[in-house]
């Protein structure tokens, strides 16, 4: 037992022997200047002393004693502290928001996979709160974005893979005012709401559609959206819309976003060549039409049906639906000088209750589309261009015979 205990002592010794021989070789070079005792020490008066270590302490002394003799007011010497040292985060600098120099060259800013930016971009306009708060709308497509840009839309942000692209939109882009960004194609594809991305994305400021004048060869049409409430099928409409040549489309409130990413891509960029209207209710509808109109509602069995069961007063409903005459669609005779009004409505909600009443007051019809083979009904975008350009075919023959 007793050499047990012998043992562990010598390894003490041994162990702070070693600690003590590898701190030496630290200490071995350095000579200091002088020794300050714990008690003498105030951190408070503590100075810096700027001599180098190779000169003696006493010429140190006589150095200093010769320096106090002079007649100079003394410098507040600040105490040495010790701080610490914050990391120093990267700064990315985008390039200035021009987009082609004087050469006629673009200025861009390359992208690598994750960007820190682009993500924080996408994010955005993905998150509805966001994008609604920013007032910012994203489309894929060149063509798409280059509606945009003829319509004088503001550009915000142009994101592509291939200068093909971006050649196509040479003569719509601005030389100021945007950000072009060159990015893998992966990486646009993973942020895609398509199969297969075009390969290019801008990012627009949300125009005002209101403020969209109509052309002089439009139809005396106003089209009204009621409860559409699936995008592709609002997209179509507002597709048929355009091309025909409507006047405006109002959508009631129950009508899906018009900016919603699919009735972009199905209305295909009808979206800037319209007057669209959002959120109207019955007297908003009613302050933009003119004085005298004829109202029309695009009615079928179905549709009916599904309004009066839907109705708290199914008899009262009924009773109001068979008031308004139905009509074949080729059966009326469309006044091209006066203002028409067409009521649209979606295949599961229908027309709403007040459409009837209003279609009711100013004696409009019903439009039906008759069908063969049990077929029930149509698509509402199908329905919507059968009955408009049928409108449109007897205007052109009598604004014809008129001339003549």
């Amino acid at each position: 037992m007793f050499n047990k205990i012998k043992i562990l002592l010598l390894s003490e010794s041994f162990l702070n022997l070693t600690q003590q021989s590898r701190c030496l070789a630290r200490w071995f070079n350095r000579k200091p200047v002088n020794v300050i005792s714990s008690e003498e020490y105030d951190e408070e008066t503590d100075t810096r002393i700027t001599q180098k270590s190779s000169k003696k302490t006493a010429w140190n002394e006589n150095y200093f004693s010769n320096k106090s003799n002079e007649k100079k007011e003394p410098k507040d010497v600040k105490p040495l502290t010790i701080s610490k040292r914050m990391p120093v985060s990267k700064v990315i600098v985008d390039m200035l928001e021009t987009t082609i120099d004087q050469n006629g060259n673009f200025i861009y800013t390359k992208m690598n996979n994750n960007d820190v930016r682009i993500t924080k971009i996408l994010t955005e306009i993905k998150s509805n709160k966001e994008r609604d708060k920013k007032d910012l709308i994203l489309l894929e497509g060149k063509r798409l974005i280059k509606d945009a840009l003829d319509a004088k839309c503001k550009l915000e942000y142009l994101l592509f893979s291939r200068f093909d692209e971006v050649e196509f939109l040479r003569p719509s882009i601005l030389k100021l005012g945007a950000k072009l960004y060159k990015m893998p194609y992966r990486e646009i594809q993973m942020w895609s709401d398509l199969v297969t991305s075009p390969g290019v994305m801008g990012i627009f400021k949300t125009p005002n559609l209101e403020l969209y004048k109509p052309k002089q060869d439009t139809l005396p049409l106003t089209l009204i959206c009621d409860n559409i409430r699936e995008a592709d099928n609002l997209g179509a409409i507002l597709r048929t819309s355009s091309g025909v040549g409507c006047e405006q489309v109002l959508l009631t409130k129950g009508c899906v976003n018009v900016w919603d990413s699919k009735v972009l891509r199905s209305a295909c960029g009808a979206h800037f060549k319209l007057k669209i209207l959002k959120k109207c209710d019955l007297e908003t509808i009613q302050d933009n039409l003119p004085t005298e109109y004829n109202i029309f509602i695009a009615d079928n069995k179905i549709v009916s049906l599904s309004t009066v069961e839907k109705s708290s007063d199914k008899q009262v409903l009924s009773e109001l639906v068979r008031s308004i005459p139905l009509l074949p669609y080729y059966s009326v005779a469309f006044d091209p000088n006066k203002h028409n009004v067409l009521i649209v409505g979606g295949e599961t909600e229908g027309i709403s209750e007040q459409s009837y009443k209003l279609a009711s007051e100013l004696k409009g019809v019903r439009l039906n589309i008759p069908l063969g083979n049990n077929v029930d009904s149509l698509n509402v975008g199908t329905a919507l261009g059968i009955i408009v350009f049928e409108m449109k075919r007897q205007f052109l023959i009598a604004t014809s015979q008129a001339s003549v």
